[in-house]
């Protein structure tokens, strides 16, 4: 989102939030850089809970720990501000606010504000504060502390130093368990205008009463000034909601023993709140105390329910839900339905004691705080209904013919094994942003030996989910073994962590298996940094630097370190059933890379990332069993795909073409493209040679019937004529 701002014209965001916001930021600096944004973090812990206020809102934090990890003491403590809270991990003699400094010194360069301060700005030198840079091969490190920072505003070093920033490491700090609910309230409302009291002080009706209530004096004829509360009722104060994060029931004490909310418990103070969001977890509103609680704040207010067991899992972005159904008629075995429920785990109503304005919350619902409390629904979103799906019927005969045409070359004898198969289940086949119709990039691979996935933008979880739905889902993710990121471009790797989350939460812990992270070397480090914030299993992980497998690379140099590469290479080949892995370097960004599986049951598969066609890739995989390659762009389009580093359509179908390959899925479309993209005439023509298929998010693609998808491609024109571009302007 921070990068969607900055793109859309923001030049100032400040992030404000927990303690190791500031940490969180700073480890993204890999692959996050806005030289037009200024962005600045402040936790709250640095003011010891004190608000955030401006003009339109008061914002008060309230500390919630959950009851194994602290004593009612210091819990007490936590609700009343975050003292409490430190950097467990630091050493003897280090402060937690040299710590921020620190990690503010490597925002400064992540966001410089044209200031030339990040590795990727074309200035030669820039001022360094705080940071430790190591050194290079035959270098002395350079060590810059905070005593030079505050000593000096103009300290500068060169441009090679600022590029080695990145392999800096941060400040160690935790995961914090504590969470932070908060208690909003607006500005105050002006009294009610007194037309008889301004009348009585001399003024006239007409445009200085407009003055008057809008707040500013006014002089009467007879030279009087009339300030507006000499006319003014009192003012009233702010509406008040409240946020709640309850993850589980262990925070549960916590929130209804703590005094931030006792005020609002009085029902004759006229001090209510008006709306409370409540986003919790299993088992908070089974729990009779948290109900309780809910109740303490009168029949007034509103309460809204986020809740994995309480809200139905059903589809939000409905025109994609419609594509997918639209697909689902031309092949459901390609095309299976996503999965979707329209009924909640469990109903509301079960819940005893529930207060009366409790409800569950809906996507686009609005709630009217000023000038009076309204509940609005007209805008809600409605669940999906699969008979809702129109412009069918006039594809119809087409559609139809095209099945027959499947199943005339159906060979029910050359069905292939599941353990000589492997499937392909595109999660993510858009380009640089989410779109209507396309996830950023993702794609999942089902070997017989386990499963790959090859990069995972933001949503993928999501993706998975809809596609195996929960329970396969969980099996799918159980037997996840590896996960490879092409490069750092963001669209490419951030839904990674939450897939490690879920795969750390499902994994068979009496029966381990190795999941094995493939990515350039600097990924490590953004897990490893990520991991001080937040558990996901990273030390359950194995970490193989894309240059350990690169392909036509010189030899190690031998030491313990190339035994560890070694171990974990030949693990990975054993666990998958590999023959060899290799990744190829190929034109796009810095530590861009293709990858190559040559797998012992179905030949070669091939992954391309992002990139310009690749002569090393088309002979590191010629004759592959299936590529799956980047189409970025249209053919016409090849200056933008020079200048962007990605491919055309025509000439990804050329390297798949050269590299003598038995099948081709495009796939990394332009968002300009939101439903088809612009494909040679003659892709669907020659079956000879390569078999071309158009990749679309959770469609399920088995190399044992791939010869389906070319067939389909007239199909798919027909459903998506180049002429609906679905009010999207293609430059």
């Amino acid at each position: 989102m921070l990068l969607t701002l900055a793109d859309a014209g923001s030049s100032s965001i400040r992030l404000n939030g927990p303690n190791n916001l500031t940490h969180f930021m700073a480890a993204t600096r890999h692959f996050i850089y806005r030289q037009s944004l200024d962005l600045s973090t402040f936790e709250f812990q640095e003011t010891k809970g004190e608000p955030f206020q401006d003009e339109n809102i008061t914002v008060h934090p309230v500390y919630l720990a959950p009851e194994p990890i602290v004593s009612p003491e210091t819990l007490n403590a936590a609700t009343n501000g975050p003292d409490v809270i430190t950097f467990s991990r630091k050493r003897k003699n280090e402060n937690p606010h040299d710590h921020l400094i620190c990690k503010r010194a490597f925002l400064r360069r992540m966001f410089p504000v044209d200031q030339g301060c990040h590795p990727l700005s074309d200035h030669t030198g820039t001022p360094i504060a705080d940071v430790t840079i190591p050194a290079g091969e035959g270098e002395r490190a350079t060590v810059v502390t905070m005593e030079d920072v505050k000593d000096s505003n103009d300290v500068v070093v060169p441009r090679t130093e600022i590029g080695r920033l990145g392999s800096a490491r941060l400040p160690r700090t935790e995961p914090d368990h504590i969470v932070l609910s908060y208690i909003c309230r607006g500005p105050n409302v002006p009294g009610k205008f007194n037309p008889v009291a301004a009348q009585k002080l001399g003024v006239k009706p007409g445009k200085d009463f407009g003055i008057l209530a809008g707040g500013q004096t006014v002089t009467t004829a007879d030279g009087i000034v009339v300030y507006p509360h000499m006319c003014m009722g009192e003012p009233r104060p702010g509406a008040i909601i409240v946020i709640i994060d309850c993850p589980s029931p262990a925070y549960i004490n916590a929130l209804v023993t703590s005094p931030e909310f006792v005020p609002f418990h009085d029902k004759t103070n006229g001090n209510h709140v008006r709306c409370i969001v409540h986003i919790i977890g299993d088992g908070v509103l089974q729990d009779p105390r948290y109900v309780e609680w809910m109740n303490k704040f009168g029949h007034q207010t509103r309460h809204f329910i986020i809740s994995r067991r309480h809200n139905p899992m059903g589809i939000s972005y409905l025109a994609a839900g419609r594509l997918q159904h639209k697909l689902n008629v031309l092949d459901p075995e390609v095309f299976p339905l996503p999965y979707f429920t329209n009924d909640p785990e469990e109903d509301l109503r079960t819940i005893k004691d529930l207060p009366k304005g409790a409800v569950m919350a809906t996507p686009l619902t609005n709630y009217i705080i000023e000038p009076a409390p309204k509940l609005d629904n007209s805008e809600s979103l409605r669940p999906f209904l699969r008979e809702e799906v129109s412009g069918l019927a006039e594809t119809a005969d087409l559609i139809s013919c095209i099945k027959k045409d499947i199943e005339r070359r159906y060979d029910s004898s050359s069905v292939v094994p599941q353990e000589k198969d492997v499937t392909i289940v595109p999660l993510g086949t858009g380009a640089a942003i989410p779109g209507k119709y396309r996830n950023v990039s993702s794609t999942f691979l089902m070997l017989s030996s386990g499963n790959v996935l090859l990069d995972a933008g933001e949503g993928t979880l999501g993706q998975l989910f809809r596609h195996f739905g929960p329970d396969m889902m969980k099996e799918a993710l159980q037997n996840l073994r590896m996960v490879f990121v092409s490069h750092l471009h963001a669209d490419h790797h951030l839904g990674v962590v939450r897939i490690l989350k879920y795969w750390d939460e499902v994994r068979d812990s009496r029966n381990p298996q190795p999941l094995i992270i493939v990515a350039p070397a600097r990924y490590q480090i953004w897990l490893e940094e990520y991991a001080d914030c937040e558990e996901f299993g990273f030390k359950h992980l194995l970490f193989l630097d894309s240059e350990d497998v690169r392909w036509n690379a010189s030899g190690t140099h031998g030491g313990d370190e190339d035994v560890e590469k070694t171990t974990t290479i030949n693990t990975l080949k054993k666990t998958l059933h590999l023959k060899d892995i290799h990744t190829v370097g190929v034109h796009h960004c810095p530590w861009a890379y293709a990858l190559v599986l040559d797998t012992e049951t179905v030949g070669k598969v091939v992954f391309s990332g992002d990139c310009r066609p690749s002569e090393d890739l088309v002979i590191a995989g010629r004759g592959a069993s299936v590529v799956i390659h980047e189409a970025t762009l249209e053919d016409d389009k090849v200056e933008e795909a020079l200048e962007k580093r990605h491919c055309t359509t025509g000439e990804a179908i050329q390297v798949a073409k050269s590299m003598e390959a038995q099948n081709l899925l495009l796939t990394h479309f332009s968002q300009r493209y939101p439903k088809i993209p612009i494909l040679p005439n003659d892709v669907d023509d020659d079956l000879t040679q390569v078999k071309v298929g158009i990749a679309y998010d959770l469609m399920r693609a088995k190399l044992s019937s791939f010869w389906r998808l070319p067939l389909l491609v007239p199909g798919l024109r027909a459903l998506f004529p180049q002429d609906d571009n679905d009010g999207v302007i293609r430059p």
